[in-house]
């Protein structure tokens, strides 16, 4: 006797998009269903894929009537699936605007008015996407060591008054930086599209001192408080 073939339908896709990345795709992310969406998806025999930054969810077909007939509540308002979105990416939190979602949900079927279980089993799965934005921090930059006596400017392209220059800071080591910062919060990114310029003021004729500086980290994230309010600062360390 033939095995009998199951037909899977995928009713949901939902997509994870971070600002942090050049490409939109967060990284070591993973959606795990609640105790009330686990037990839902055994009982119907639901299919769960996920890679990190996609989650697909799949019926079988000779299912899909069973699952209509629960898409509502008792009180006749859809009912919805969640997953509790976690990271393995111990970084996450620091470059993850702390208001981004911790959870994400969706209905159980997404149909249009009128519609019925078989036109959800040959119409396309419901498409979430879900926008996790980068955190806004001032961008701090402190310059240490020997420069020559140079009148430092910082710039970035397209904006040359994008950063001033701060109060000089001794660091706890006892060493002077020269400080700058930006004149407003920038996000953090794996890779700014930002092109930070050193330039040196000091002669008649401006010369660069260093053609593209390092980028605001992660793990250059701290919480400064100046002014008596606490804001986050990421700091970065140039040397000439």
């Amino acid at each position: 006797m033939t095995a009998r073939l199951l037909s899977w339908q995928p009713i949901l896709v939902l997509r994870l998009r971070h600002g942090y990345f050049a490409d939109g795709r967060p990284r070591r992310l993973r959606l795990r269903a609640s105790p009330d969406t686990q037990a839902f998806i055994a009982r119907h025999q639901l299919v769960e894929r996920c890679d990190g930054s996609e989650l697909w969810l799949h019926v079988p077909a000779e299912r899909m009537a069973l699952l209509w007939s629960e898409r509502l509540q008792l009180d006749g308002s859809p009912r919805r699936l969640r997953w509790l979105l976690e990271a393995a990416d111990p970084d996450y939190a620091l470059y993850t605007d702390r208001r981004a979602p911790r959870e994400v949900s969706a209905p159980v079927l997404d149909v249009p008015p009128g519609g019925d279980a078989q036109s959800a089993l040959l119409g396309a799965p419901a498409d979430l996407s879900i926008e996790l934005k980068p955190r806004l921090c001032t961008w701090k930059y402190l310059l240490l060591g020997d420069w020559d006596a140079a009148q430092p400017a910082l710039e970035m392209a397209g904006q040359p008054d994008a950063f001033r220059r701060d109060e000089d800071e001794r660091l706890p080591d006892g060493r002077m930086a020269w400080v700058f910062r930006s004149r407003r919060r920038w996000p953090l990114g794996a890779h700014g599209p930002q092109h930070l310029v050193l330039k040196d003021l000091a002669g008649r004729h401006e010369r660069v001192l260093q053609a593209r500086l390092p980028l605001a980290a992660p793990r250059g994230l701290i919480l400064e408080k100046r002014h008596g309010r606490t804001r986050p600062v990421s700091e970065i360390f140039v040397h000439p």
